[in-house]
């Protein structure tokens, strides 16, 4: 099954219009340099071929109306086109900004977080109650700090984030529940 014709754009049917007016007065042009005026005849189709050229700078000038017309429809197509696009990028800009909010954030509590398993896996005496009770509470600080980037992560629809600040999370409340027996 054969495909339909594509529709020939404005602006291309406008300058074909265009260009058969031009080159229909070159070829006149070109006629009336060769152009003997010997006969009654040649001298009536040179006349008439001059009447022909006479007339053509009208129509020229509606040829390049029309063509000036089509290229105006183009341009308010292509602002048309670019505005999405300008209102897509400050879009990209603001998620850009934003995921590297998040990942800042996550990696600042990923390293507080190997700062305190250091701390524990060096620690001598994990019995010391005040010991104890320090870590977990950072522990728990860093739990709370990974909720709610999960949270703003999630809200904010960056689901690699939120699921890692997640995990961190459970292995903040892990650690912390160890230390606790």
């Amino acid at each position: 099954m054969a495909k339909p014709p594509k529709p020939v754009p404005e602006i291309v049917r406008a300058a074909e219009e265009l260009e058969i007016e031009m080159a229909r007065l070159e070829s006149i042009a070109r006629s009336a340099k060769k152009a003997r005026l010997d006969s009654e005849k040649n001298i009536a189709k040179a006349a008439g071929e001059l009447s022909e050229a006479v007339a053509m700078p009208a129509r020229l000038a509606e040829r390049l109306q029309g063509l000036s017309a089509a290229m105006a429809r183009l341009q308010e197509r292509q602002q048309a086109a670019l505005q999405p696009l300008a209102a897509f990028a400050a879009e990209i800009q603001q998620r850009t900004l934003r995921l590297g909010q998040h990942m800042e954030a996550f990696a600042t509590l990923g390293r507080a977080a190997g700062e305190v398993s250091a701390a524990l896996a060096s620690a001598t005496d994990v019995s010391d109650e005040a010991a104890r009770g320090a870590a977990q509470a950072r522990l728990q600080d860093l739990a709370d700090g990974a909720r709610a980037l999960f949270e703003a992560a999630r809200d904010d629809d960056f689901p690699e984030i939120a699921r890692e600040a997640d995990v961190l999370k459970q292995r903040m409340a892990s650690l912390r529940n160890r230390l606790a027996h």
